[in-house]
């Protein structure tokens, strides 16, 4: 895990963007087939 580890999920420091670890953004990519359409409601 990065230098931040678990402590990015104590506070809400992204002015509401999105915002996940390098762990998790890999998961995802394997999770998810290329081309899937993504929606990201406010």
């Amino acid at each position: 895990m990065g230098f931040i580890g678990s402590a990015h999920r104590q506070q809400d420091w992204t002015a509401d963007c999105i915002a996940v670890t390098n762990e998790e953004i890999e998961e995802l990519y394997r999770s998810v087939p290329i081309g899937t359409p993504i929606e990201i409601k406010p």
